[in-house]
């Protein structure tokens, strides 16, 4: 059966190519193919067509390994090595923390003034991130009512922080105050 899968594997590797994988990578995952197809089909004849191999079963297989793979680099968290020496030293900048913490002050202020129901509805909302039909089911207020309100809290918000985000998104952290 390998030999017989060995004799496309110009033909798998092109497969994988239209699927929209680099070269490189379909190599592996035409070896790993053979390597999955030799271990888990017990019966070659279920991936015969004929005397030739059945060609759609190996794309079927290789689409699905592609896919996969796709959606474990998806998992994979990369994580910033630094010592916690590093963080102490000149060289590590915080001012984008110290930038978010402005902001963050900056929105406290603002809704320090607001009603139990404004602050209990942006914290919901904004913080929670509840969704507005979770938030009219749970509370039995109207979906409109909230929808309204949460309207006027971004435009609140907007007009009152507008520069401070913008230089914050631009990374001019030094411009916020």
């Amino acid at each position: 059966m390998l030999e017989k899968l060995a004799v496309h594997h110009v033909l798998w590797i092109k497969m994988l190519v239209n699927l929209g994988c680099k070269v490189e990578d379909a190599q592996d995952l035409v070896q790993d193919m053979y390597i999955r197809l030799h271990t888990l089909v017990k019966d070659p004849d279920r991936i015969m067509y004929g005397n030739d191999i059945n060609r759609h079963y190996v794309w079927v297989t290789l689409r699905n390994m592609y896919f996969s793979s796709i959606k474990k680099k998806r998992k994979i968290t990369f994580y910033e090595l630094r010592d916690s020496d590093d963080l102490e030293s000149s060289e590590y900048d915080n001012s984008e923390d110290n930038a978010f913490e402005i902001i963050k002050s900056q929105i406290d202020n603002i809704t320090s003034s607001w009603t139990v129901y404004d602050k209990r509805l942006f914290e919901l909302y904004f913080i929670q991130g509840l969704s507005l039909r979770a938030i009219s089911k749970g509370s039995k207020i109207g979906l409109t009512s909230i929808h309204t309100s949460v309207l006027n809290y971004k435009r609140i918000l907007r007009e009152s922080l507008s520069e401070d985000l913008m230089d914050y998104f631009n990374q001019d952290f030094n411009k916020i105050q």
